[in-house]
């Protein structure tokens, strides 16, 4: 059975994947990256690997699908790539967490390391804390479209200034990359209790990546005096 807006209802694996193609396929290729060099040899650089590889595709998948939409399916694709907010939660705690375990594992004994790897060990743990980065935001901006146009009115709890009623996914993209760097809304309002609980745990979740680029900084600065 389909809802108003031609999506399958259900939670059977093949509606979940219809749904969440960006999401699951992300996840294997991680899972097939980690599993690949894990049958040489078992470490936590793997696990980072498969980790990045899989973010890499769920952004590239989702900018890909949400950018060469048109207004019209905005709606529809915006409700397809969207998730629960507990799911949301578990995704953006896994981004956040894999940004410090990059740090963690990469930077662990970098003075130690001879010169030639540790430029190395500091470029995979820099790529991983972006990529991560990019990865939280995605997230959010899915989010943001998708709690746009759920609303009973087909657009509510965020006033754009210039296209108030139908904002793209460039609009959201605006707004959600703007809180991860700025902290702030910038010239968007939010005008619902439920945009403004979504904005809050998306303003906490990026001060603690903002804190890990700044702990990556001063590790790799003082790794190399």
């Amino acid at each position: 059975m389909a809802d108003k807006n031609g999506l399958e209802r259900g939670g059977g694996p093949l509606v979940f994947f219809r749904r969440h193609q960006s999401l699951t396929i992300g996840v294997v290729a991680g899972v097939a990256v980690f599993a690949f060099l894990t049958s040489a040899q078992l470490t936590a650089d793997n696990l980072l690997l498969g980790w990045v590889v899989g973010a890499l595709i769920y952004i590239g998948l989702t900018w890909y699908r949400m950018l060469t939409t048109n207004l019209h399916r905005l709606r529809r694709r915006a409700a397809a790539l969207d998730f629960s907010d507990s799911l949301l939660l578990i995704l953006a705690s896994g981004a956040a967490l894999a940004s410090m375990a990059g740090i963690a594992v990469e930077l662990h004994g970098l003075k130690d390391t001879v010169p030639s790897d540790i430029w190395i060990r500091a470029g995979v743990a820099v790529s991983t804390i972006l990529i991560s980065w990019v990865f939280l935001h995605t997230l959010f901006t899915v989010h943001y479209a998708h709690r746009y146009y759920a609303g009973a009115q087909g657009g509510e709890g965020l006033k754009f200034p210039e296209n108030p009623q139908e904002p793209v996914f460039w609009d959201f993209l605006y707004f959600a990359f703007t809180i991860g760097v700025a902290a702030q809304t910038a010239d968007v309002s939010i005008s619902s209790m439920p945009m403004r609980r979504l904005a809050l745990l998306h303003s906490v979740l990026s001060f603690f990546f903002n804190t890990t680029v700044l702990a990556l900084a001063v590790n790799v600065g003082a790794s190399f005096v």
